[in-house]
C-alpha cells in the first residue's frame, strides 16, 4: 500500500482490503492442516497466490475500506477460500526448488517498513510512531544494566527486569529493549480514554432525562480499539511477510511522470492512485526473482493500460465532488509519522533524521547502552 513520488513511497494513503480478508482465511486454514504440515506453510506465499488471482479491492476512506471489505465477505468469500486452498496445496506439495529469497530490504524503506524494523529492535507488538520519540528518548536518559544468569541475557531498568535468551539476543545484535510497565499501562489507559472521547457524544435519552449507555459505550470503546489494532497490522502487514504488490511499483513511477507539483496540492493523489489499482491485475511478489520477472512482464505488456487507467484516475479525481469521508487509518499513522520526525529532530538537535536513517539511530543508541 502506498504512494511514491520523488523515488518512493511518500504518503501511505490506502489499502487492498482483500491482504487482511485473506491472511486471516490462510490461518483459519492452516489450524485445520496436520500439526507436522503446518511449519511449512510460507503464509506470505499462500497471501500472494491467492492475492493475485482476485480482483483487487483498494481503498483510501474508512467509507470504501467498509464497502470493500463487506464486499470480499459477501461477494468473494467463496472464491477466496477455495483460492486459499489450492494455495496451500500448491506451497505444500509444489515445486521444491522454487525461489525463496528475500525481496531487497529497499523495497520496504517506506514509513510502514520502517515502523515495523523498530517494532522488532524495541520488542513492541502494536508499535505506533507516536510512541517511538517516547522509546528513543527513554532508551538515551533511562538508566540500564545487563548481567548473565544461567544464559540469559538480563536487561533491567529501574521499573522492571526483563530476561531475554542470549543467543537471540545476539542475532538481532543484541537490540532488543523492553520498556517499563509503567509506559505500557499509560498507553493502553491513553488509548482508552482516546475511543471513550471519540464515542461520548453518544447518549441515550430517555424520559427527558440523559443517561450514559454504558453498554453500548463500552462495546464501542472494544470495537475502536480492535479495529486501531487491525488497520496498524494491516499498515505494516507488507514489511512483516515479504509481500510487495509489482504494479504499485509501476503506478507510482506513472503518477511522478503525469502529474505536475501544483496538482498535488489539488487533489488526492492516493485516490488516484487506487482508482488506477483497481483496474488492473495484481502482480505481487514474494521474492527478489519473482519481483524482477513481474515488473518485466508487466512493462512489456501492461504499459499502455497502465498509463491510461492512471491518466484516467486523475480526471476522474479532478472532476468528483470533495467529501469529507474520513480517511483509512494509515493517513492517521502517516501524520504520527510526519509528527515522530520533528519531535526527534529537535530532540537530537538535528534536520535529517528521517525513515531513512531511524532504523539504523535506534539500533546504535540501543547497542550502546547495552554494552554500556
Amino acid at each position: 500500500m502506498g504512494l511514491m513520488l520523488s523515488g518512493w513511497k511518500a504518503m501511505i494513503g490506502f489499502v487492498n482490503v482483500l491482504e487482511e480478508v485473506i491472511v486471516r482465511e490462510i490461518y483459519i486454514q492452516i489450524e485445520e492442516l496436520r500439526p507436522d504440515m503446518q511449519p511449512k506453510v510460507r503464509v506470505v506465499e499462500v497471501l500472494a497466490y491467492a492475492l493475485n488471482r482476485l480482483p483487487p479491492l483498494f481503498a483510501t476512506s474508512m467509507v470504501g475500506w467498509q464497502y470493500q471489505y463487506d464486499y470480499a465477505l459477501n461477494e468473494l468469500y467463496p472464491q477466496i477460500s477455495q483460492l486459499v486452498k489450492q494455495g496451500l496445496k500448491t506451497i505444500l506439495f509444489g515445486d521444491p526448488l522454487h525461489d525463496i529469497t528475500p525481496l531487497p530490504n529497499h523495497l520496504f524503506t517506506n514509513s510502514a517498513g520502517a515502523l515495523y524494523q523498530l517494532s522488532k529492535i524495541f520488542g513492541r507488538k502494536h508499535l505506533r510512531w507516536r510512541d517511538v520519540p517516547i522509546l528513543i528518548e527513554a532508551s538515551v536518559n533511562k538508566p540500564a544494566r545487563t548481567t548473565n544468569i544461567n544464559d540469559q541475557t538480563v536487561i533491567q531498568f529501574d521499573e522492571e527486569t526483563k530476561l531475554q535468551d542470549v543467543s537471540y539476543v545476539s542475532k538481532s545484535q543484541r537490540g532488543l529493549l523492553s520498556s517499563s510497565k509503567r509506559f505500557m499501562e499509560k498507553q493502553q489507559a491513553q488509548k482508552k480514554q482516546e475511543a471513550l472521547l471519540l464515542n461520548s457524544d453518544r447518549i441515550l435519552v430517555n424520559h427527558g432525562q440523559t443517561y450514559g449507555n454504558s453498554w453500548a459505550s463500552d462495546k464501542k470503546v472494544r470495537d475502536a480499539i480492535e479495529m486501531e489494532y487491525r488497520a496498524l497490522q494491516s499498515y505494516t502487514l507488507e514489511a512483516q511477510l515479504g509481500l510487495i504488490n509489482v504494479i504499485e511499483h509501476l503506478v507510482f513511477r506513472a503518477i511522478e511522470r503525469i502529474t505536475t507539483p501544483e496538482l498535488h496540492a489539488k487533489i488526492n493523489l492516493n485516490e488516484v492512485a487506487a482508482y488506477a489499482l483497481n483496474r488492473l491485475p495484481p502482480m505481487y511478489a514474494t521474492s527478489d526473482r519473482g519481483f524482477k520477472y513481474l515488473r518485466q512482464r508487466a512493462i512489456s505488456e501492461l504499459a499502455r493500460e497502465l498509463i491510461g487507467s492512471v491518466r484516467t484516475g486523475v480526471m476522474r479525481v479532478i472532476q468528483a465532488e470533495h467529501t469529507d469521508a474520513p480517511p483509512i487509518y494509515a493517513y492517521q499513522f502517516e501524520q504520527e509519522y510526519e509528527r515522530s520526525m520533528l519531535t526527534l529532530n529537535s530532540f537530537f538537535n538535528r534536520d535529517d533524521i528521517s525513515l531513512h536513517n531511524i532504523v539504523a539511530i535506534a539500533q546504535d543508541l540501543l547497542l550502546v547502552r547495552h554494552s554500556a
